[in-house]
């Protein structure tokens, strides 16, 4: 396999003859014909693991089912945090994965016989038509094949108003609410949000009892639980659709943000334009607008590992399919960056529909919930209101002091947990850097046959005058650009993370929770 070629000074440090018997060999680096392969450690990992270690001490056996014995070790509270991960990484895989939403139909289906309308149907039409008109409006926009900045940025914002309107209005963050419970809204039930089992018969487990069956009771619990699952079906596709369009958005305000990252032409390029006696701007004055729809198409509708590739045709200006190392950082990052936006969004909004304590529900139980605690088929009549600010759908129930502070203290401390994840993972957990640096070193690729090119490039039109002084010519090494089929074959074994960006975030603010 080749590798880069190392530099002058890497190469005089190689040729100094050492003692392999006195020391283990750790390694070659990356930048040289060697291996370059980094250790997994986490202080994170070995914490957890630690958790279970003291658990097997106690007696719990957790070699069957691992990490999932620490859902159990929880309190009851401590569960509803861990069950609202799970929630948010249901959604987030189903659009990670680039899965049809195909739960509406479903619901549709089941219900019928029903006269009754699906919960969050009216936020996800609104969001899928919002979707339809920002489309509408880059398919009127991309007449022009390349946008100037001014019409960059003037269809970016317009794009985040049309998106912003389906949307729920942005939660006031310096002074939430306490105690407010909105069942019409699909996010109300994202701890709901399971792994189908094939040995529970829905979200309440096996409803078989083990005595008599077929009685009132018995048949009154299956009802509810059929009715439950429409409940959680519904809610899941509606918020599939609005997480979809959070991400749209989050694109657009990345866009929107990003210009002189995205036209900034890099120093390699710079220098080869000067060889090739070509003049070149070191900025781009307009970017290509059929490129940002497909960005945005890739979004709306495929996976992960699409929305990279097209970052990567966004940033490969002159469409020969190559780009540079730094050029490389740019795509992940920009890959990245909308899904933690999104996901900030659908947490904050998560938590003005629904308490994360059930002190702000007006329970003394600990371990009871609102799906539990009530009866199932008033909340499904109340999550069809035609008003969803009506009381019968949204009530803020009125706490004591000490219930109030209890439930915005467990908020601020789930928020500040959460956004240290999305800090912290990719940049730590993951080590994205080092990964990127090492997928680039090792990649097999064919320009410039994989070796450093070495230029004289003329600088007495850079210098000037000066040129007499410093000399009007300099050498330059240029490192090869690398195609994203070499990236991806690299990728695919060194960088899966970014097959499923926001299960990656959902996973580790699970393990942050633990």
């Amino acid at each position: 396999m080749a590798r880069a070629v190392p530099t002058t000074s890497q190469q005089a440090a190689a040729a100094t003859p050492t003692d392999t018997s006195k020391a283990p060999a750790w390694g070659v680096d990356s930048n040289t014909a060697g291996g370059g392969v980094w250790a997994q450690t986490s202080a994170k990992k070995d914490k957890l693991n630690e958790l279970l270690t003291e658990l097997n001490a106690e007696g719990v056996d957790t070699g069957a089912r691992g990490m999932e014995t620490l859902d159990e070790a929880a309190s009851a509270q401590e569960k509803l945090d861990l069950e609202f991960a799970d929630g948010l990484k249901m959604v987030v895989k189903c659009v990670d994965d680039g899965m049809k939403n195909n739960y509406a139909d479903e619901a549709s289906k089941d219900n019928a016989n029903s006269a009754t309308s699906l919960l969050g149907e009216e936020a996800s039409l609104a969001a899928k038509d919002a979707t339809k008109q920002m489309f509408q409006l880059l398919e009127s926009a991309s007449s022009l094949e390349e946008w100037e900045k001014p019409k960059f940025e003037a269809t970016m914002q317009e794009a985040i108003r049309i998106l912003s309107t389906a949307l729920p209005s942005d939660p006031n963050l310096k002074k939430p609410e306490a105690g407010l419970l909105d069942t019409s809204h699909p996010f109300c039930y994202v701890r709901e949000f399971v792994e189908n089992s094939e040995e529970s018969s829905g979200p309440g487990g096996d409803v078989s009892s083990g005595g008599d069956t077929g009685t009132v009771d018995d048949e009154e619990m299956e009802r509810q639980l059929r009715m439950l699952d429409g409940v959680v079906s519904q809610a899941f596709s509606s918020s599939v659709d609005l997480y979809r369009t959070l991400l749209l958005r989050a694109t657009a305000q990345t866009l929107l943000e990003n210009w002189d990252t995205i036209t900034t032409v890099t120093s390699g390029d710079i220098d080869r334009a000067a060889v090739a006696k070509t003049a070149i701007q070191p900025q781009r004055s307009t970017v290509n607008a059929k490129e940002v729809q497909k960005l945005f198409g890739c979004y709306s509708s495929e996976s992960s590992q699409e929305w990279v590739q097209s970052w990567w045709n966004l940033i490969d200006a002159d469409g020969d399919g190559l780009i540079d190392e730094e050029e490389l950082t740019t795509v992940v990052d920009f890959a990245i960056k909308p899904v933690h936006l999104a996901l900030t969004d659908m947490v904050n909004m998560s938590l003005e529909v629904c308490p994360l304590r059930t002190a702000a529900l007006g329970s003394n139980e600990t371990n009871d919930w609102f799906l539990g605690g009530e009866n199932i088929s008033d909340i499904h009549a109340s999550s069809e209101s035609s008003d969803p600010s009506s009381s019968e759908s949204s009530a803020i129930k009125k706490l004591s002091w000490r219930d109030r502070r209890r439930e915005l203290k467990a908020r601020k401390a789930l928020t500040k947990t959460f956004a240290a994840t999305l800090e912290r993972h990719f940049r730590d957990q993951v080590e994205v850097p080092h990964r990127l640096r090492c997928i680039y070193a090792w990649a097999e690729k064919s320009h410039q046959d994989n070796k450093l090119d070495s230029i004289l490039v003329d600088a007495s039109d850079e210098w000037g005058a000066a040129s007499s002084i410093v000399g009007s010519k300099r050498f330059v090494e240029l490192e090869p650009k690398i195609s994203y089929a070499e990236f991806r074959k690299e990728q695919e074994s060194h960088f899966p993370h970014l097959d499923h960006i926001g299960e990656e975030v959902a996973m580790s603010f699970k393990e942050d929770l633990w």
